[in-house]
């Protein structure tokens, strides 16, 4: 049985499409090691820029998002982050390289990230990682950077949260 929907969700009803939605997760059973995910990531990123001669754009999202602050960044020519889990704190390590190496940035962020219901846990994370992405974007930008955050509803797009999940 699939979920409660949020009212205005565009995802498709049924459990079909539900399972089909959970076959393309990656469980979160343990940690990760950030150092080597960051590292597997980089050699694709320099695969992709040796077979066509250009820098590739990065995707990431969610908790993929963290690795993306640590790729190397000779190998990539600007990341989209959807929904990233946090951006770096201004001023850390990650932040300087990135903007030592001028790499443009950009967020997506969809529905429900700071009003979502006070009874899923998740609500107020997703709030304080939304703010401080606006607060990355505000000082990477004053310091020569080129970075923004989109806020899908803000622009009148919305509908783009799948569920209403509780916590277990």
């Amino acid at each position: 049985m699939a979920p409660e929907r949020y009212e205005g969700s565009q995802f498709p009803e049924g459990e079909a499409a539900q399972d089909q939605f959970f076959r393309q997760m990656t469980p979160n059973t343990t940690t990760f090691d950030m150092a080597k995910s960051a590292a597997a990531v980089s050699a694709v990123l320099a695969e992709v820029k040796e077979r066509t001669g250009n820098k590739p754009i990065f995707i990431t999202h969610s908790q993929g998002g963290a690795v993306g602050w640590d790729v190397d960044v000779e190998n990539i020519s600007a990341i989209i982050a959807i929904e990233p889990g946090g951006a770096p704190e201004v001023d850390s390590e990650q932040y300087n390289r990135l903007l030592e190496a001028k790499i443009p940035i950009i967020f997506y962020f969809g529905d429900y990230m700071e009003n979502g219901p006070e009874d899923i846990m998740s609500s107020g994370f997703w709030s304080g990682i939304k703010a401080g992405s606006f607060a990355f974007a505000e000082a990477y930008n004053a310091a020569g950077g080129d970075a923004t955050v989109i806020d899908l509803p803000a622009i009148g797009i919305t509908g783009n949260m799948r569920c209403r999940v509780s916590n277990l």
